[in-house]
């Protein structure tokens, strides 16, 4: 899931918590802390990414912890929570189901719902995941044109990788009021399946969202994009799912109507089809601007119940406008800016703030272009992006713009908490690629540049033989590249500063640096570039986040990294990488699935599909020290408001 930090949203559990996961998996939730009731909770957004899609699934383009993890989520539920007091474990308390059980050698699986209501008083059943299945089926069906671009005539889906869920799914049938079973093409790991595909399950309202139109009546119109199938010795029939593109009236078209009301956003307080919530709170006010006021569901079957009177979500265009409203202290839950960190003392002393650094699981990178028609060619080089890795220098960044807040990032496994890396990974042994302009010069040289410090540089041996430049990059050709990155954050801008003047002055590498609001540019950088539809509007884009491993909460990098992935931003495609991959999926035993994670980890440290930029706090909380249930904070980037409470 993508997310900004930089102190001011794709993390997750790292290889050495894998084998000890499937044992979290059975253990209790904690409840947390009481206190009075009543009274408003203010949280602060970060700079510039107001939520703007409501509905569950959503696009590369709107699949941002903003709306997923800090919105969404307070009224729609997924059928398996993850996060526990802080802890990267399944919640079995939070989670609409009980852990699923799996059979016939890991190839078939039960789902048992628990009994909870939608807030109009409806029971959420097993055909209410149902619809959340059709839909997805058709959604990410490979023949649906464009799926998961902004361009997708559905909602697309930002976790979607081919060949996997729900497309590893032969079938799936309801076999009661709370229960259903799907059948699965393979013998998979359960941890990984229950941790990355089932995680990705919401159950959706089908008795109030079944339908094509704002006026047409509810129906089982999702259920006419498939094929019902009497399959031998089964009653009822299964679900066998069906292409989209023949079915469009069906399950497409459902979401596709869905998508296009989740679109608008200012109708979010006044359509009918989001006041049909199972979450803790329904949402009251909102306005484009990123306001959100949410009060409690009283018919939330969850525990605990929301005790605070409403929870509201605070916009700022930049961290500058957050600390202002820090000091006058009229927020409840916000964040100190690194530059403003020596004001720490004040803030608690004056405002009665306590300060706590959320730290969260996952990694900060941004994403190389390969489809960009001209310099995708110069990407694709290895040597070219260990050079341009090299230039990198996060201890400096760490030292100058986090406040000394920080570790160096050298791959897609969080280093968060210290020793998550598996000590036989490259990750636990050192950074990979240090900084070294030398190295960096060298490598370009090497490889057919004519390297001009403090100019620029140019190809002079155009060709695909040893020395040569590469296949794609032409004679001449400059190391000219545009870099766009988020608004509203001085730390990141100083960041992205430092980048520029050292390419420029090191290697002669020129780039040439714009922004735009953090919506837009991760619409931009997941807006569905593949090398058969490729982009050239962008080269090199940051959001100054990265990536929480959400709804895909094992590492195993099949969204990013994988050929195809529904948040593979560039389009980073290696057939070694998808093989390393795939072997995380059927490992057989704990011990096992830790080497395909170190292998697959290790890979990917040295082939660089993406820039690694160094590891921060998600950010530096600020919150009110008469507000309860806010510490310890979620490692996923999820809020719980409906754990908040407030003395006197």
């Amino acid at each position: 899931m993508v997310r900004l930090t930089r102190l001011a949203g794709w993390r997750t559990v790292g290889v050495a918590l894998a084998a000890s996961l499937l044992v979290a998996a059975c253990g209790g939730s904690s409840s947390p802390p009481k206190s009075s009731s009543g009274g408003t909770v203010t949280f602060a957004e970060l700079p510039g990414t107001p939520p703007n899609y409501i509905f569950p699934m959503m696009s590369g383009a709107y699949f941002a912890n903003a709306n997923l993890y800090q919105f969404s989520n307070f009224m729609y539920l997924p059928l398996f929570w993850f996060g526990d007091t802080g802890k990267p474990v399944f919640n079995p308390g939070l989670s609409l189901a009980n852990a699923p059980q799996f059979s016939d050698n890991n190839t078939v699986v039960t789902i048992t719902m628990k009994h909870w209501q939608w807030s109009n008083g409806t029971p959420v059943t097993a055909r209410d995941v149902i619809l959340w299945l059709n839909l997805l089926s058709a959604v990410t069906d490979p023949q649906a044109p464009s799926v998961g671009s902004s361009s997708s005539p559905g909602p697309g889906w930002g976790a979607a990788v081919p060949g996997g869920f729900p497309q590893n799914v032969v079938s799936y049938h309801q076999t009661g009021t709370y229960s259903l079973t799907m059948k699965l093409n393979n013998s998979y790991n359960p941890t990984w399946y229950l941790y990355n595909e089932l995680s990705q399950v919401f159950p959706l309202p089908q008795a109030s969202w079944d339908k094509l139109t704002v006026s047409g009546t509810v129906g089982n119109y999702d259920a006419a994009a498939e094929t019902r199938t009497t399959l031998p010795n089964t009653s009822p029939a299964w679900y066998v799912p069906q292409d989209p593109g023949t079915a469009t009236a069906g399950a497409l078209g459902v979401a596709q109507f869905l998508n296009s009301q989740s679109e608008d956003p200012s109708t979010y307080t006044t359509n009918p089809l989001w006041k049909v919530v199972d979450g803790p709170f329904l949402l009251n006010q909102f306005t484009t601007s990123g306001f959100a006021r949410f009060v409690p569901n009283k018919s939330y079957s969850g525990s605990p119940k929301p005790s605070i009177s409403a929870f509201e979500l605070e916009p700022y265009t930049s961290d500058t406008a957050e600390f202002n409203a820090l000091r006058s202290g009229s927020l409840t839950i916000g964040y100190i800016p690194t530059q403003d960190l020596n004001q720490k003392a004040t803030l608690e002393k004056q405002q009665g703030y306590s300060f706590s650094p959320w730290y969260g699981f996952g990694f900060i990178f941004f994403p190389y272009n390969y489809t960009n028609p001209t310099v995708g060619p110069i990407f694709k080089q290895l040597y070219f992006r260990q050079a341009f890795q090299s230039l990198v220098n996060q201890p400096q960044y760490i030292k100058q713009f986090d406040a000394g807040i920080g570790k160096i990032e050298n791959g897609p496994v969080p280093i968060y908490p210290p020793g998550n890396a598996d000590e036989s990974s490259l990750e636990a042994k050192g950074q990979v690629y240090p900084y070294d302009p030398t190295k960096a010069v060298s490598l370009l040289k090497d490889n057919g540049w004519t390297v001009n410090p403090g100019g620029v540089s140019y190809c002079s041996k155009p060709g695909t033989a040893a020395g040569d430049c590469g296949a794609g990059i032409t004679a001449n050709q400059q190391a000219n590249f545009n870099l766009l990155y988020a608004t509203g954050n001085t730390e990141a801008a100083n960041e992205m500063a430092a980048l520029q003047s050292t390419l420029k002055a090191k290697a002669g590498i020129n780039l040439t640096l714009s922004t735009q609001p953090f919506a837009q540019v991760i619409g931009t950088a997941f807006g569905g570039c593949t090398i058969a539809t490729p982009c050239s509007d962008w080269q090199l884009a940051n959001w100054l986040g990265g990536w929480t491993y959400s709804p895909d909460y094992l590492p195993t990098g099949g969204e990013l990294f994988a050929t195809g992935g529904g948040s593979n931003g560039g389009d980073f495609s290696n057939p070694t990488n998808d093989a390393n991959i795939a072997a995380t999926h059927t490992a057989a035993s704990p011990a096992a699935e830790v080497a395909a994670l170190v292998k697959y980890q290790n890979y990917l440290a040295q082939q660089l599909p993406v820039v690694y930029l160094p590891e921060t706090p998600l950010q530096l909380t600020m919150y009110k020290s008469n507000l309860k249930g806010l510490v310890p904070q979620d490692v996923y980037d999820i809020i719980y408001p409906q754990y908040y409470s407030l003395g006197g």
